[in-house]
């Protein structure tokens, strides 16, 4: 055997035993590669579970209220049972809840909310540091309302006054943006609300 065979010939053998020293290497590399990917995985998921929780919590504390917001707008369900101050005080508390919920809630969603609160309530109608007042008429409320009507309740509403079918739409789209927070639900807008009242006093409403 000539020198430069016996060279290739122990070129080969030192390829070899690297190759074999090299494979359990590389495969226990590549455990450990899968093994923290699977672990950054699970934690992902853990975590996208828990803001899913988090926002069906958060929801259920918004859903009641402002679903009061739409039926006191729209004249349909409870509105006649809605005391003035306590739908001012509604406004309220959806915007203490909607500005700690920010940052668990896509930002179209938070858009769609508020959306829907300022074409229901107008900001400083009173002057600096007064409540929102009701885009609304008070035609109507006062002959119907169960309780006895407080005449100063006339102050918690706006002279501007918000459509209904607006009002409707724009809670429609609050209820689509939550669905699509989860990516996966389906909202169905064809409800017992989409379609208002007939006797609805629109005229006086605009």
């Amino acid at each position: 055997m000539s020198a430069s065979t016996a060279s290739v010939w122990n070129s080969l053998e030192v390829v070899k035993l690297i190759a074999s020293l090299l494979t359990p290497a590389a495969l226990a590399l590549l455990g450990i590669f899968i093994q923290r990917l699977s672990r950054r995985y699970e934690d992902r998921r853990w975590v996208n579970q828990k803001v899913v929780e988090k926002r069906l919590e958060i929801y259920d504390q918004l859903a009641p209220e402002l679903n009061d917001v739409l039926c006191y707008f729209t004249f349909v369900g409870c509105w006649k049972d809605l005391d003035p101050p306590a739908v001012v005080k509604m406004k309220r508390d959806l915007d203490r809840k909607l500005h700690l919920a920010k940052p668990l809630f896509p930002a179209e969603f938070f858009a769609a909310c508020r959306a829907f609160l300022n074409e229901c309530f107008l900001s400083f109608g009173g002057g600096w540091g007064s409540d929102a007042q009701l885009r609304t008429t008070v035609a109507g409320r006062m002959e119907v309302h169960p309780r006895p009507w407080d005449p100063s309740w006339a102050q918690h509403f706006s002279e501007e006054h918000a459509d209904p079918d607006t009002v409707q739409e724009l809670y429609k789209n609050v209820m689509k943006e939550f669905s699509a927070s989860f990516g996966q639900l389906d909202f169905t807008p064809s409800d017992h609300l989409s379609v208002l009242p007939p006797d609805i006093r629109r005229d006086a409403m605009r």
